[in-house]
């Protein structure tokens, strides 16, 4: 089952706008909303210093879509490894560069379809926090350049690359400030642009608003939920736009290798 309720215009309306006028016309003339899709991310994410600036950053995402039975958590769609090497040279700024590789789970069944495919990435992102009195202020430049291709069976890897930013805040609920014990609001905002031969007229992938809750239980642990809507263009022609809800749920995880009684650098209680 899928949510109802959604923006744009009616299927009758795709089906003849489509295919109405055979010959003539391949697209409709007016862009076309999707009904809203569900998944649930389970995601972790790990820093590990190394040295004094010098760290780890490790992350791993377990995802799932609905099916005709269940909503948010029908089938596995994706499990996502992203490791990199992050060197903090001020608390106030980051950068991180590294490897990226996701395995997607196919929904379609057949001999013409693969079951799994494998989409490798490589990214670096530039991040810089805005402190003040009470709250944090983040932006995120990411940038990834990736492989990927469709399920069909002999289909080639296509090159692109993706153009992320986020504008991300803290806000402590319960405590004058961050810190551990704290219950913080997570307002956070991200466009995802995309690039390359087969991008032409459906640029935008994916424009994500998802406020969250968090909760700060030490210097090294941290957990978050968020209710995520996204939406952006097909990547087979940028009239059409899918909608997504996702439910989110995070963990993150700050140890220092070198010894563990060394106190975690106070940036660490905000990522």
């Amino acid at each position: 089952m899928m949510l109802r309720g959604t923006i744009g215009v009616t299927l009758f309306f795709v089906v003849t706008a489509v295919f109405g006028q055979e010959g003539t016309a391949t697209h409709p003339d007016q862009s076309v909303f999707n009904e809203p899709e569900t998944l649930t991310w389970i995601n972790s994410y790990g820093t590990f210093r190394l040295s004094d600036k010098w760290f780890w950053h490790a992350e791993l995402h377990y995802r799932m879509r609905e099916n005709e039975s269940r909503n948010f958590i029908g089938d596995v769609a994706q499990v996502y490894n992203r490791h990199g090497i992050q060197y903090i040279p001020t608390k106030n700024f980051k950068f991180t560069a590294g490897g990226v590789l996701r395995i997607d789970f196919g929904d379609q069944s057949g001999d013409a379809y693969e079951k799994i495919r494998l989409e490798p990435r490589i990214w670096h992102e530039y991040q810089w926090m805005m402190p003040f009195d009470r709250f944090r202020v983040y932006h995120r430049i990411r940038i990834e350049h990736r492989w990927k291709k469709k399920f069909k069976k002999g289909s080639d890897y296509v090159f692109g690359n993706r153009w992320r930013y986020k504008f991300m805040m803290k806000i402590p609920l319960n405590k004058p400030k961050l810190q551990p014990g704290t219950i913080y609001f997570n307002p956070d905002v991200e466009l995802i642009m995309q690039s390359g031969k087969a991008i032409v007229d459906n640029p935008l992938e994916d424009l994500r608003l998802y406020p969250g809750i968090g909760y700060i239980a030490s210097p090294r642990t941290s957990y978050s939920a968020n209710m995520m809507y996204s939406f952006g263009q097909s990547g087979e022609y940028g009239g059409f736009y899918r909608q997504r809800w996702v439910f989110k749920f995070n963990i993150y995880i700050n140890l220092d290798l070198r010894a563990f009684d060394d106190k975690i650098p106070e940036t660490r209680f905000y990522d």
